[in-house]
């Protein structure tokens, strides 16, 4: 079994509110967190009838998400 760092054994998890809340600052409510997790849309776990947010994945997805204009996608 390998050794993990200290960074890596340390990891912040949200709820779904306080996704919500803190991550979205409030423009969205938990019910949209909660559709757009069950759309695949936002990366989650599901740990038995509810879901955590591991909050660097969720900043990883707003870097890849809202890091450049739309239309900088389209092809030429």
């Amino acid at each position: 079994m390998t050794k993990r760092s200290d960074e890596e054994m340390k990891c912040e998890f949200l709820n779904t509110q306080q996704v919500a809340d803190e991550f979205f600052n409030g423009a969205f409510d938990n019910q949209k967190v909660l559709r757009m997790v069950r759309k695949g849309i936002l990366p989650a776990v599901k740990i038995g009838k509810g879901y955590v947010y591991r909050k660097e994945a969720l900043e990883d997805w707003a870097d890849k998400n809202f890091s450049c204009p739309a239309w900088s996608k389209i092809k030429s």
